[in-house]
């Protein structure tokens, strides 16, 4: 199912379209973080982030003054806000996932990049089935559906990731600081899948408010 919207609401679409494609680049900029080596500078990795990141915020603040001037019906105006206010919410995790590497100059060891690797993948995945619910759910509710069950799946399996990571952080031999500092590194990690089933969260209850 379509629905056929007015020139204020195509523009926001737009606008939430554009907003995805910026989040998704914040996101994918910091997963190259966590693919550099430890000798390996991330300082300019980390300026385009906040760039998009920033980027991101103006093109949401954009779309948030076009629905105050009147797009979407009064009713599903709070709706469209918070969704986009919860897709923002990822951009602004993954950024702080490369403040947490680069303002504590934290190293990830050899033995364990591979897992931060494959738990970042799944935050990856998280978010790409989120922008895939968030442009059906204006083209079609059915694909916007499934994809929701997407990012609840791939949120699980980065959990189940997370969890085995920080037992092997905590089995080696290092200093505890260190530790710390690689735990909350897989937590901040695991946040960005969850922002994402959290703006999935909303998709499904504006689905449930179209269909009733």
């Amino acid at each position: 199912m379509s629905l056929v919207f007015g020139k204020k609401e195509n523009e926001v679409i737009k606008l939430f379209n554009d907003h995805l494609q910026m989040v998704g680049n914040v996101v994918d900029e910091t997963f190259k973080i966590i693919k550099l080596s430890c000798d390996e500078d991330c300082s300019d990795l980390v300026k385009t982030v906040r760039q998009k990141e920033s980027e991101a915020d103006s093109i949401r603040r954009n779309a948030e003054t076009t629905m105050y001037s009147g797009a979407f019906l009064a009713q599903s105006r709070g709706d469209m806000l918070g969704l986009i206010e919860a897709v923002d919410k990822v951009a602004n995790k993954a950024e702080t996932v490369a403040d947490v590497i680069y303002l504590q100059s934290l190293k990830i060891p050899d033995s364990l990049r591979d897992k931060y690797v494959k738990e970042y993948e799944c935050s990856v995945e998280a978010f790409k089935a989120l922008a895939v619910a968030v442009q059906n759910l204006f083209e079609d509710i059915d694909k916007a559906k499934n994809a929701v069950l997407e990012v609840e799946r791939w949120e699980n399996t980065g959990d189940g990731i997370e969890r085995a990571l920080i037992k092997e952080v905590f089995s080696l031999n290092i200093e505890l600081a260190r530790r710390i500092q690689l735990r909350e590194l897989a937590l901040q990690i695991g946040d960005i899948a969850d922002r994402a089933e959290d703006a999935s969260d909303r998709i499904e209850i504006v689905i449930l408010k179209m269909s009733a």
